[in-house]
């Protein structure tokens, strides 16, 4: 059959859609772009007002494109359970690994087939060739006060160590060099009383040539022994450390469990040894009650942590969150204009962050290559041009040369 997918929303849900794109590839199915399909498949995200909007554009497109004999699917966090409703089967997301089971069944399956599961999904062997994921955790019980996630994925789950490593080994077999460990909150990974750090550990003595690259982490969770681990070789040096603010005040109110003061300590702790980690971080802009003064506070804060690049989200409402009923509620020019200010500081600090490694020996994992420059990431996340073509999937020791015109790093092999 030929299937259309239309996939949005956080790397977990692009993990799992990628583990079913390899699986319908496997079973003989021909994923396209083309409107013209037999199947559409629509992994959904309703983490803001816009995800769950173009949510609901993609099913009324698809539901048109199919026509009487198309199928249309449509999982992700904008289904609670599953049902069929006007031709649309909904799978939520303890549903969602049997997709193509679904298909391959004539999109009929016998009752005993659904079980609830957030880990049976296959391994992504046909996603990529360099970088792949691996899901080791799901749901959230944090409740911040501006996010719809603990309601729409439920509360945490961590997934089987044992079947963490079996996986880790077969796609090690496969060629795979590194491995990115996903999660809604995989800081709050505890399986049989181990723990994200214990995890790491088990997967860290394992032989071969790779890199473990972190999904997004909470400041509260990480300890000493935690950022000890950091300085192994083939941890990938590079923490997305959410913020939202920078602000105590406006942290309290979104019911983030750390201060400003906490997380800065772990900044200084992992750069007083290595003073190239990346980070990188989430920021809202206007949340309820974020006066002038504490937007300032933000600001000297970003100017102290240094970020090489912050992803900026403006507030918007989200019903069925403690903060949509929140009063002091800040308007849109002010949110826009705050975020622009945000935005700058993250380009300037990105400029300054990737002149560090101007004349800096340092190793990539190539991608892609194309007239005469290959594309790949060093052990810091840091992209990287180097200034010839080489095989992907393979690690080049290089020296890199920064343009900042271009703000841009590129790289030569050396031996």
């Amino acid at each position: 059959m030929k299937i259309h997918i239309n996939s949005l929303g956080c790397r977990l849900n692009q993990s799992e859609i990628q583990s079913i794109i390899s699986v319908l590839k496997q079973n003989g199915h021909l994923l396209t772009n083309s409107n013209r399909a037999d199947v559409f498949i629509i992994n959904s995200c309703v983490v803001t007002h816009a995800s769950e909007r173009k949510t609901r554009t993609l099913i009324h497109h698809a539901q048109r494109n199919a026509g009487p004999n198309g199928h249309v699917i449509v999982t992700g966090c904008f289904v609670e359970s599953f049902s069929i409703k006007d031709n649309i089967i909904f799978l939520s997301n303890d549903y969602k690994y049997l997709i193509p089971d679904l298909i391959d069944n004539s999109f009929i399956l016998p009752e005993d087939t659904f079980k609830n599961s957030r880990f049976s999904f296959s391994p992504a062997i046909d996603s990529t060739r360099t970088r792949i994921n691996l899901k080791i955790q799901d749901g959230c019980n944090n409740y911040c006060s501006y996010c719809i996630i603990p309601y729409v994925r439920g509360n945490p789950i961590s997934r089987d160590i044992d079947s963490i490593l079996n996986e880790f080994k077969l796609l090690r077999d496969e060629g795979y060099h590194e491995f990115l460990l996903t999660g809604v909150m995989i800081s709050n990974y505890n399986y049989n009383g181990n723990n994200l750090t214990d995890l790491l550990t088990k997967l860290l003595n394992a032989t071969g040539n790779f890199r473990i690259h972190l999904s997004s982490l909470s400041p509260q969770t990480i300890d000493q022994n935690f950022i000890d681990l950091l300085f192994d070789n083939k941890i990938v040096k590079h923490l997305h450390l959410s913020l939202q603010s920078g602000c105590d005040t406006i942290l309290k109110s979104m019911n983030r469990k750390y201060t400003t003061e906490q997380y800065l300590d772990i900044l200084q702790k992992i750069r007083s040894v290595d003073k190239l980690f990346n980070f990188t971080t989430d920021l809202i802009t206007g949340f309820p009650g974020e006066t002038d003064s504490c937007f300032q506070q933000t600001l000297i804060f970003l100017e102290q942590a240094k970020f090489s690049h912050i992803h900026t989200f403006r507030y918007s409402k989200r019903q069925g969150t403690a903060a949509a009923s929140f009063q002091n509620q800040v308007q849109e020019s002010v949110k826009k204009e705050r975020s622009g200010i945000v935005m700058n500081i993250s380009d300037r600090h990105n400029r300054d962050y990737l002149e560090l490694f101007d004349k800096h020996k340092t190793t990539v994992l190539t991608e892609k290559s194309r007239n005469g420059l290959t594309r790949g990431y060093n052990e810091y996340y840091v992209p990287v041009h180097l200034h010839q073509e080489f095989p992907q999937n393979t690690f080049i020791d290089i020296i890199c040369d920064y343009n900042r015109d271009r703000n841009t790093l590129y790289g030569s092999s050396y031996k």
